[in-house]
């Protein structure tokens, strides 16, 4: 069966649940690492609204879903670098449903839940006593009265 796996910031599993499209939206601005059945692995954040060749939404997963990462990163720094016309520059790789044998998610991992800006798909370790402890979403809480076991 195909499966999406969240983790916690530090590499711990979370829970799994089937590779499904509204599982998928679930993943929606978290850092993945999705395995093909090529063999290949595609790593990026996850959009899977975007429509193709647009830059818009329209609320539904299509047969693709979207991952993008930073163009103008310095991995060591974890800052954007550049000036303001190009620092926020992005890369979209259109990814086929298909195509995903399965997925792995870091919770959290948006740099906009306090994690570090980075295009590497790594678990870490807390940082300056970083307080990475989020409330859980119900739909991955492993007692949780679902069928996404």
């Amino acid at each position: 069966m195909k499966t999406i796996k969240f983790y916690k910031y530090d590499g711990t599993l979370e829970k799994e649940i089937p590779l499904i499209d509204e599982n998928l939206a679930k993943t929606n601005g978290m850092l993945l690492k999705c395995y093909l059945n090529n063999k290949k692995e595609k790593i990026g954040y996850g959009d899977p609204y975007r429509t193709h060749d647009k830059d818009s939404y329209d609320g539904e997963v299509h047969d693709y879903i979207n991952l993008w990462t930073w163009d103008n990163l310095d991995e060591e720094r974890h800052q954007l670098i550049g000036d303001d016309d190009n620092k926020y520059n992005q890369t979209f790789i259109k990814v086929d449903i298909d195509s995903i044998i399965s997925v792995e998610a870091i919770l959290y991992s948006n740099p906009r839940w306090g994690g570090k800006l980075t295009n590497k798909f790594k678990f870490r370790k807390l940082e300056n006593n970083q307080n990475m402890e989020f409330d859980i979403p119900p739909f991955l809480k492993k007692d949780g009265n679902n069928n996404d076991k």
